[in-house]
């Protein structure tokens, strides 16, 4: 498989991710959401590195990666907030609590808004594979 298709799939799924946060949202899975705006980021990150003929890293860490590709310090910041809703998200033993008890609508539609903003800089920044 090309680098290339290898980007286009990771971008379609980071889209598709995307677009289930935003409809677990409107029925109030906010955990969900927020989970989803993680993966729709890690997914647009790891089509950057296929752009760029770079091995996919093998990660949840939106931090390394961003760091990797030299985001721009603001967007690179609004991604550390996503980081650890990969684990908080789902699993009570990180969480402290019953993870669906930590999210509201409006953590949810920030941390969509971080992914969105994402995606539109990964569109600018490298096209749309």
């Amino acid at each position: 498989m090309s680098t290339r298709e290898a980007a286009k799939r990771w971008y379609e799924q980071a889209v598709h991710d995307l677009e289930m946060a935003r409809r677990n949202r409107t029925i109030e899975g906010y955990d969900v959401a927020a989970f989803l705006a993680h993966q729709a980021v890690e997914k647009l990150l790891k089509a950057a590195f296929a752009l760029e003929r770079r091995p996919v890293p093998r990660t949840h860490n939106l931090d390394d990666m961003a760091s990797q590709l030299s985001l721009p310090e603001e967007l690179h910041d609004e991604l550390l907030d996503l980081t650890s809703d990969y684990a908080i998200s789902r699993y009570p033993d990180v969480a402290g609590t019953v993870p669906y008890l930590l999210y509201s609508d409006d953590i949810a539609a920030a941390k969509i808004e971080i992914a969105e903003r994402m995606l539109a800089y990964f569109e600018q920044r490298w096209g749309t594979p």
